[in-house]
């Protein structure tokens, strides 16, 4: 960190922790207070950091900070997912994963339906799939009832059978696939979920290995993707990926099909929307 984000850390600390409530920590009362707020031991003691280095922290030191004592810090001061990663921000650190499936930003879920009958979904930064549409549901399947690990678009690439079977360009799509995943170790790396994820690939798939290690990075680029489908047969939908301004660690993913073309049509069919 720089000496302007040191200070700029510790003047937002500091006004976070007089803002914060002490009667919500559990702490027992200590009668009157001549300040608001929490005591800097207090929330040393909360946080599990020493008195010490938390002033230290608060007074703009040249000191290294951690995710987990960050993390610690924020939970004291309960800190909003905004504030959280502001403050990550602040000491330079990737910021704190927010994607859960039950957080998504408001109306994005709408926003999905909407998008049908063409197949949409919500992935975070490691490719995780948090939400997705009536139609996507209808291209994928049973590979969206699986366990939350393994609702993931690179380890069902490299781990599920049926999706290497219904991609008709799988060698392209496994190197531009990992080349985004390793793009995003620039965010991600040091986070459970990320590392996680690419451990597990590691010891699981020696091609995901092979091109690990080759270290390329790729960008998103809008393309067409062939499938081999069961109900919908042998489609190309074109796909898109969209940023969500209100959560950059998302983004959803879109495909369709040309209009009146016969996917259309059969997505349509399968997905009660309609004609189009």
């Amino acid at each position: 960190m720089n000496e302007h984000s040191r200070k700029e850390l510790g003047a937002f600390l500091r006004s976070r922790r007089e803002r914060a409530d002490p009667a919500s920590t559990g702490l027992p009362s200590s009668g009157r207070r001549r300040t608001p707020g929490l005591r800097r031991e207090e929330v040393s003691l909360l946080s599990g950091v020493s008195l010490t280095w938390y002033t230290w922290l608060e007074q703009g030191r040249d000191i290294n900070v951690s995710e987990q004592i960050l993390s610690a810090l924020a939970t004291v001061l309960r800190l909003d997912e905004v504030e959280r990663a502001h403050l990550y921000r602040l000491a330079e650190l990737p910021e704190p994963s927010r994607g859960q499936a039950a957080g998504l930003p408001d109306g994005l879920r709408e926003f999905l339906d909407r998008l049908d009958p063409s197949p949409a979904f919500v992935i975070d930064r490691c490719f995780d799939i948090l939400a997705w549409n009536r139609a996507h549901a209808v291209l994928l399947g049973p590979l969206l009832e699986r366990p939350a690990r393994e609702r993931n678009t690179v380890w069902q690439l490299f781990r599920a059978p049926e999706v290497r079977a219904a991609l008709a360009d799988w060698d392209a799509e496994a190197r531009w696939l990992v080349g985004l995943l390793r793009q995003q170790a620039a965010y991600e790396t040091g986070r459970a979920r990320f590392t996680e994820l690419v451990t597990e690939l590691l010891d699981s798939s020696a091609e995901f290995a092979r091109l690990w290690a080759a270290h390329d990075v790729t960008e998103f680029r809008s393309s067409v993707r062939r499938f081999r489908h069961q109900a919908l047969g042998d489609v190309e939908l074109t796909y898109v990926r969209l940023a969500v301004a209100e959560a950059p660690h998302l983004s959803v993913v879109c495909h369709f099909a040309a209009p009146g073309s016969p996917t259309d049509r059969r997505l349509r069919e399968l997905t009660g929307t309609g004609p189009g």
